[in-house]
């Protein structure tokens, strides 16, 4: 693993709890990662495409995003945060976990990640059910980004509520397999298991029961 440069500068604390976060939502998804070439768009620190490189050495895990704060050995590309710089059906499984709140064009990510996917598309975000919720996690989620990238990450403008997200994945042709929520406290986090090109196809996406332990 490579030191962090100037530019990834360690907040302690800050770090250290989401590092932990991001390894446990990593494996709270794991097993809905399918194949051996997988993409982590927005990958920031990468922990959790290294927690699955880590897993299996033999797995080809390529990191996207638009400022690099990658603490890996894994490749990571930069890109325009619009167009995805690989070809279609090029990777197995590609991973949006909580990354497509703070696009500029959220939709355009989504299309371009469903584009190079053949199997299976994992999108986790934070949701909210009123009003008085999306302020707070406006703020929060500002907040601490502000401070892991130094300013350099973009702000969190396009938080949904779940049925919004549904009917997004449901109009670009995505075939919603899997909900599962990985926690439902003062931030409600929740993954969206999809498979591009399957809309209609298959059995009703399966929302998985809450329990506390995903807390």
């Amino acid at each position: 693993m490579k030191a962090a440069d100037a530019a990834h500068r360690s907040n302690g604390w800050l770090d250290r709890l989401l590092k932990m976060r991001a390894l446990r939502n990593g494996a709270r998804v794991r097993p809905f990662v399918s194949g051996a070439r997988v993409l982590e768009v927005g990958a920031a620190e990468s922990w959790i495409g290294g927690m699955l490189k880590a897993e299996n050495p033999r797995r080809d895990v390529q990191l996207l995003d638009v400022v690099d704060l990658n603490r890996t050995d894994l490749p990571l590309t930069l890109y325009d945060g619009h167009t995805i710089p690989f070809p279609d059906n090029h990777f197995d499984t590609t991973l949006v976990m909580m990354v497509l709140h703070h696009c500029d064009d959220p939709e355009r990510v989504l299309v371009e990640a469903a584009r190079v996917t053949r199997s299976r598309l994992i999108v986790t975000e934070s949701v909210y059910r009123c009003r008085p919720g999306r302020w707070l996690l406006s703020r929060l989620d500002n907040l601490v980004n502000s401070l892991r990238s130094g300013g350099r990450m973009s702000r969190g403008l396009h938080f949904r509520t779940v049925p919004r997200w549904r009917e997004t994945f449901a109009r670009h042709g995505l075939h919603l397999h899997r909900e599962h929520w990985i926690s439902r406290g003062l931030h409600r986090h929740i993954a969206f298991v999809l498979e591009p090109g399957a809309t209609g196809s298959g059995s009703p996406a399966t929302m998985e029961p809450f329990s506390a332990t995903a807390e």
